[in-house]
């Protein structure tokens, strides 16, 4: 009787693996298909331009003055107008490094404002095409750490019991 059992235990549980649908998807193919992501790209690369052209002028004018400053200032420059010239030079500078800053920032600030909804409407879509398919778990086979699409109506949320485990508490629901 209990071989039966264990023999019906090990036949069953290859197919309830077999009965799990698993699938994968390539992010980047995806992302590089939808035509606001070529909109997107083409916005970013023109904001990168202009930053970059703006930098140029500034790094020109701190030059034409760091050049003037040599060529002009000698020893017998009074120490008052030499060190004046070099306070604006200096000035020049810290504005050129807080301008590269600022533009980073706002660069991608701008990337993550076109981007993010891009990738929301993916994952929109994955979660769709995975409870339409029944799948447990879709993949996104380009990423290099994975990101999983959980079907949740097939998958059990396990959060609670790990807490427990880590002797943690979940939180109030919200």
């Amino acid at each position: 009787m209990i071989k039966k059992i264990l023999m019906l235990v090990l036949l069953a549980t290859p197919l309830s693996l077999a009965a799990q649908k698993f699938a994968h998807f390539n992010m980047p193919e995806v992302v590089q298909a939808l035509p606001a992501y070529k909109t997107a790209q083409t916005e970013l690369e023109d904001m990168a331009k202009k930053f970059e052209t703006d930098l140029n002028e500034m790094r020109k004018e701190i030059t034409t003055k760091m050049e003037k400053y040599q060529t002009e200032v000698n020893e017998s420059t009074p120490a008052n107008i030499r060190q004046r010239r070099e306070q604006e030079i200096m000035d020049m500078q810290q504005k050129f490094e807080q301008a590269r800053q600022d533009n980073a920032q706002a660069f991608e600030e701008a990337r993550q404002s076109k981007m993010q909804p891009l990738y929301q409407k993916i994952s929109d879509a994955v979660n769709a095409v995975a409870k339409e398919g029944s799948y447990v778990y879709v993949i996104d086979k380009a990423g290099a750490q994975a990101t999983i699409f959980i079907n949740e109506s097939l998958s059990e949320d396990v959060t609670k019991k790990v807490m427990g485990k880590l002797g943690i508490t979940a939180p109030a629901a919200k």
